[in-house]
């Protein structure tokens, strides 16, 4: 039965309907190109408690601190083909030309690895060119069709499956997690995958998902999305990589003027299935704009983790491998502020606190963008880290801080 799983979701993500008889001309717009182009600069000083010895190039004479110096450009292009009123086919390319310290210091391969491979089945991303300190990569993350008929809504192919409800940790988000970290990524990884949506009222539908991976895995889940007493429900029910039974529970609605939003997920492996070996999450948030001047947030998030699961501060700095790996500790909680200086200027914070005896840790990150023009802005970013972290050489932990800073311009056409 599974065979047969993988054999429908790998023929429907592949084999793109293509229609023959759409009709061409600039004034129904069938053709619509849009995209941004970003330049960064980026600093990351970290401390060298390790002895990291010299011949590596990783330290300044007389400075003990570890000096990461990169920058990155970013060319997003975003094709839609709208071959006739119910049938949409889109192409997205997210190419980067990264140059510094990131690829000089990749001995392991590691980053040039993971540039071309996003842990997807079909892996249209390609490393051009690649050098001592630099890597040039074209990569689709979008390629898919959308067919709309009435109430139903049919995607295939590379596409984005948002189930999240709260801001940063969304445990319901099983198809393609994200880390919040990785703020230059606006639209987030794609999956390749096959949706429907039927709906079945005005505020209430039902959603089935299914993907495939860069193992053969299949993952799928229903959905039944529902509006009761005011508020946005969600129901999840399905399986996550073949291996696990994903149970979802989701909403959002309003309290007072402010809006309250929730997320709870249950993971547990077939096998052995009445061990303690799954991964339970709940998060839960609210957030409140004050005379339309200053957006307050705070978000908590609680899991019941499997038992020896080894805990380390470097899981939450780095890129979540499926969503069980979202929750870093069994207790994380969030806070942010932003505010609407001006028309054109926007300052934010946001910290998270990670309390766990393993961890000990804080993230700060206070950020600033400026509107220059309409299609043109530039952002500052800081990212504080203190707690344990691992030494990937020895693997012991000591507690170290971490600052990054980057400089953003963003122009959009």
């Amino acid at each position: 039965m599974k065979s047969i799983i993988k054999l429908v979701v790998i023929a429907l993500v592949l084999l793109l309907p293509v229609p023959t008889n759409a009709q061409f001309g600039d004034a129904d717009k069938k053709f619509v190109l849009n995209g941004y182009l970003v330049n960064m600069q980026s600093v990351s000083i970290s401390e060298n408690p390790f002895d990291v010895p010299d011949s590596l190039a990783y330290l300044t004479k007389g400075d003990n601190n570890i000096y990461n110096v990169n920058t990155y450009f970013q060319n997003r292009l975003n094709l839609f083909w709208y071959a006739s009123d119910k049938l949409t086919i889109s192409a997205q390319m997210r190419n980067r030309l990264v140059i510094g310290d990131q690829v000089r210091l990749d001995f392991d391969g590691q980053v040039e690895k993971s540039y071309e491979n996003a842990g997807n089945f079909f892996n249209p991303s390609w490393n051009v060119a690649v050098g001592n300190s630099y890597i040039l990569n074209l990569a689709f993350d979008r390629l898919y069709a959308e067919y709309s008929t009435g109430d139903l809504d049919v995607t295939i192919g590379k596409q984005r499956i948002n189930w999240g409800k709260t801001f940063a940790f969304n445990p319901n988000d099983m198809f393609n997690t994200y880390s919040y970290f990785d703020f230059d990524y606006e639209e987030k990884p794609g999956t390749d995958a096959v949706r429907a949506m039927y709906y079945t009222g005005a505020a209430s539908s039902i959603e089935l998902a299914a993907n495939i991976d860069s193992a053969s895995h299949v993952s799928a889940a229903l959905k039944w999305n529902a509006n009761l007493w005011n508020y946005d429900f969600q129901f999840i029910g399905g399986t996550l990589n073949e291996e696990d039974l994903a149970l979802g529970l989701g909403w959002s609605g309003y309290i007072k003027g402010a809006s309250w939003r929730g997320e709870f997920a249950w993971y547990q492996p077939f096998e052995n299935f009445a061990d303690t070996s799954g991964v339970m999450m709940l998060s839960t948030g609210f957030d409140y704009t004050i005379k339309a001047k200053w957006t307050v947030q705070a978000e908590v998030m609680l899991a019941k983790l499997p038992e020896g699961k080894k805990i380390a501060f470097f899981d939450a700095y780095a890129p979540p491998q499926s969503v069980k790996d979202l929750a870093t500790s069994p207790f994380q909680l969030l806070g942010s502020v932003m505010y609407q200086a001006s028309p054109l200027s926007t300052l934010s914070l946001a910290s998270i606190w990670y309390p766990h005896p393993d961890i000990k840790g804080i993230f700060i990150g206070p950020s600033w963008t400026y509107s220059v023009a309409d299609n043109f802005s530039a952002s500052f970013y800081w990212q504080y880290f203190h707690g344990n972290f691992p030494d990937s050489l020895s693997n012991e932990v000591r507690e170290q801080s971490v600052n990054s800073g980057f400089m953003r311009l963003k122009y959009s056409f």
